[in-house]
């Protein structure tokens, strides 16, 4: 590849620039992936504009330039480049180096979507279901969303389950949503973790099965869910679908409080008290340590 490089192919300057900026079986040196996705983009070579523009982007060996980005990825695009296209919708969605412009990130989305991009696929489909930046049309938001969640695309999946669920576009249908939350769960979804642990504590869609919903209501709490992070602080405090645990049942509604949006604060914190009153301060020092050896870990160390 290297003997390639030198003479002048901008595909394998490309694949050496990407080699080194990931530091895949090399050390990784962003000068040299820098160098190498500069010789190809001089030859109008669009993978080397995207990954070019996405050192900007990221500010790997360079500082983080949006402007610049935003330019090697206009270049990419232009040349049906499928991820520069993504980019370019995410950053004018995002307002990321440019103004939000809902209209423009939408017409790169559905480029990129055309072309089979899945992530595309599934951000098209969120805009046409609440109208940003095209005309709201369930119909359209249905049809992108199905492609990106045939495409293994968890949080296509998610939201196409979420349009059956709350019968957005389509006849309710538990079954179908259960199906799509399930496929995007064990993916590791968080929200269709929790999606589908209601639908098991609730008997929709699914058999309700309170074991199930707490293994899917912990799996999204370890990811910082924190409606999740309440309800299995509940469902361990009741000892219902798991065993009874004070301790876990403090952590959790504990860890709840502190992530949780203001207005649900008060409700983990009652929880919490309220499990905390039954315990000893001892056992409530235990509880407090580990929720914050939880989240010093990034939930690597909850027990």
């Amino acid at each position: 590849m290297i003997a390639r490089a030198q003479a002048g192919e901008a595909e394998a300057q490309t694949e050496l620039g990407y080699i080194y900026a990931i530091g895949e079986g090399v050390e990784q040196n962003f000068d040299e992936a820098l160098r190498w996705l500069q010789a190809g983009t001089r030859q109008g070579y669009a993978d080397a504009q995207y990954n070019y523009g996405n050192m900007f982007a990221n500010g790997f060996g360079v500082e983080q330039d949006f402007a610049e980005a935003l330019n090697w990825f206009r270049l990419a695009a232009s040349q049906n480049h499928m991820r520069a296209q993504y980019n370019l919708g995410f950053m004018y969605d995002n307002a990321h180096g440019v103004p939000q412009d809902y209209a423009e990130a939408a017409r790169w989305y559905h480029a990129a979507a055309k072309l089979g991009h899945a992530a595309a696929q599934n951000n098209l489909g969120v805009m046409y279901k609440y109208g940003y930046g095209v005309e709201q049309d369930y119909a359209e938001s249905l049809k992108w969303l199905q492609l990106s969640a045939e495409q293994e695309y968890p949080t296509g999946q998610f939201n196409l389950g979420a349009m059956y669920s709350n019968a957005t576009g389509v006849e309710q249908n538990f079954e179908e949503a259960a199906k799509w939350y399930q496929r995007a769960a064990e993916r590791g979804n968080m929200s269709a973790q929790f999606a589908l642990g209601d639908m098991y504590i609730a008997g929709r869609g699914v058999e309700r099965d309170y074991a199930t919903a707490g293994r899917l209501y912990l799996a999204a709490a370890r990811q910082g869910h924190s409606e999740a992070q309440y309800n299995i602080g509940e469902m361990y405090a009741a000892g219902y679908g798991v065993e009874h645990d004070k301790i876990k049942a403090y952590m959790w509604s504990e860890l709840s409080t502190r992530l949780s949006p203001i207005a649900r604060q008060g409700r983990s914190e009652r929880n919490r008290d309220a499990v905390g009153a039954r315990m000893s301060k001892d056992q409530i020092e235990i509880a407090r340590a580990r929720a914050h050896r939880c989240l010093e870990t990034r939930y690597a160390d909850c027990d």
